[in-house]
């Protein structure tokens, strides 16, 4: 018991020796202690946002050309079967109503395949130079 109570007081000791050895606490910089007037505070900065990006001049938004227009498509195969024909477009297996990448199948029949791109109509046929 005499043992524990004198390492315990060693303990205390050595911590109090500990504490004396620690610099004092730094005053806050914003208040510097001999000045009279605070100096303004400014905000901290949040490192995890991202920078705003400057504002766009107003002639570089005007001078964008326009969007390059899409490819043509080609009509490969076309299995009819009533309501349940087929067509293969640029490799796309598609029915009448279904969507695939920018068009809509309007229609599948003898003639060829009506889509619609851009909202604008297209009759697709298989041609001879296609078949190569």
């Amino acid at each position: 018991m005499k043992r524990m109570l004198a390492m315990l007081a060693l303990a205390c000791v050595a911590l109090a020796a500990m504490g004396a050895a620690l610099p004092a606490p730094v005053p806050d910089r914003a208040a510097p202690a001999g000045a009279g007037a605070a100096a303004p505070k400014r905000p901290l900065r949040d490192p995890f946002a991202r920078p705003v990006p400057p504002p766009a001049a107003a002639s570089d938004t005007a001078e964008l050309p326009p969007p390059p227009p899409p490819p043509p498509l080609h009509l490969r195969a076309v299995i009819l079967n009533g309501a349940r024909s087929i067509a293969n477009i640029d490799g796309d297996i598609v029915g009448a109503g279904e969507q695939a990448r920018d068009y809509t199948v309007i229609r599948i029949d003898a003639r060829g395949v009506l889509v619609r791109r851009a909202g604008t109509p297209q009759l697709l046929t298989i041609n001879e130079k296609d078949k190569q």
